[in-house]
């Protein structure tokens, strides 16, 4: 990967990967005997799930952005209706 051509926003998620990986390392390193693990879980939900918000939303935005600009200039077809009697009341 060359780092010197990633976008804005490809550089901003890795830099808040580093920010996640280095929480995470320093929750584990703070962490009381016997609670290494609970305390690393705790750090990658917070920091991870952010990240994860984060990425979610430069992605959105993005795609909003391109969808503005024009339509592709083809139709995407519709998939077929499940055929399930799941939904159906029972006739006993």
């Amino acid at each position: 990967m060359d780092w010197n051509k990633l976008s804005e926003d490809e550089r901003l998620i890795a830099e808040q990967a580093v920010a996640t990986y280095r929480a995470v390392k320093l929750a584990g390193r703070e962490a009381p005997h016997g609670k290494g693990l609970a305390y690393l879980e705790e750090a990658v939900r917070r920091h991870g799930d952010e990240l994860l918000r984060n990425t979610l939303q430069r992605v959105i935005n993005a795609q909003d952005e391109a969808q503005k600009k024009g339509s592709p200039g083809y139709g995407v077809p519709a998939g077929a209706k499940p055929n399930s009697n799941g939904s159906r009341p029972s006739a006993c």
